[in-house]
């Protein structure tokens, strides 16, 4: 009789299965190294429990060790097997070419750049993030079409008037993975903005689900990359990229380290007026 060790819902084909751990983003894109996991709200409290700790310094915030890179049990084998043979390949080597291309290039954080890639596959790289985005959520986010567009790899049917992805680059040995997060705009909270991101050196991408028109995301959109069929290679001209630390664990938070240690001193200003 054959042992389930890891029992539960593929977030691809949507079976109960026995999954198998899989690296998000694939182990040879730079995801091999110990990290520290830390979540949301445990990072909000110890943050606003003291004004000495940062969130860019890591080893003053508790979180849970992570051994050979972040991993989960997410995907069935089958599934794990596919994406990884169909898409991850091809997020790979896009990553090695992105870190030769910072490396060689002297790129510096807070700076864009603009370059062009020549031959790999936009639909490859498009699905690769799109199930990793998957990976990390639940249920395709209640999609069947999108399901199917990441388990049929010849498949180009995928809904670009509700999903927004966009694209920059990392400069931080720092990883965050924030699932679909809600995020209110104070001067439009009619208007939410729903997403999810993952970010990784040297590559950090974001999914906008049923984005405002209102609303301008950080970085590069890449929803063109779905036009392209699975063996069709391309060269692509990307303009202005952005080229970021990671200093916050806050999805979409791009903001430097003077700007956080600001806009927190503004915070607590803000508190004590409010107490006074």
């Amino acid at each position: 009789m054959k042992v389930v060790k890891h029992p539960g819902i593929c977030k691809l084909c949507g079976q109960y299965k026995d999954l198998t751990s899989e690296h998000i983003p694939p182990k040879s894109a730079f995801n091999s190294n110990t990290i520290k996991v830390f979540y949301v709200d445990d990072i909000v409290k110890q943050l606003s429990e003291t004004t000495s700790k940062t969130s860019w310094n890591e080893q003053d915030l508790q979180g849970k060790i992570q051994q050979g890179g972040h991993k989960r049990y997410c995907l069935c084998r089958a599934c794990n097997n596919n994406t990884g043979q169909w898409y991850m390949r091809t997020y790979t080597d896009m990553a090695k070419t992105f870190h030769a291309m910072i490396i060689n290039d002297g790129l510096i954080a807070g700076h864009p750049c603009s370059f062009i890639v020549r031959g790999f596959y936009p639909l490859r790289l498009y699905k690769a993030m799109m199930t990793m985005l998957c990976d990390i959520n639940n249920d395709c986010f209640g999609d069947e079409s999108l399901r199917q567009f990441l388990m049929n790899k010849d498949s180009k049917s995928v809904n670009l008037s509700k999903y927004s992805l966009y694209m920059y680059l990392v400069s931080t040995q720092r990883t965050r993975i924030c699932d679909l997060s809600t995020l209110i705009n104070s001067h439009r909270p009619e208007e939410p903005v729903m997403v999810s991101e993952v970010a990784s050196y040297p590559i950090g991408f974001a999914l906008y689900i049923n984005k405002p028109e209102s609303y301008t995301p950080f970085g590069v959109n890449i929803d063109s990359f779905a036009s392209f069929s699975y063996d069709e290679k391309g060269e692509i001209d990307f303009k202005n990229v952005p080229y970021v630390d990671l200093n916050s664990h806050l999805p979409v938070d791009y903001r430097s380290k003077d700007n956080i240690i600001k806009s927190r001193k503004q915070s607590k200003k803000v508190m004590e007026n409010n107490h006074a």
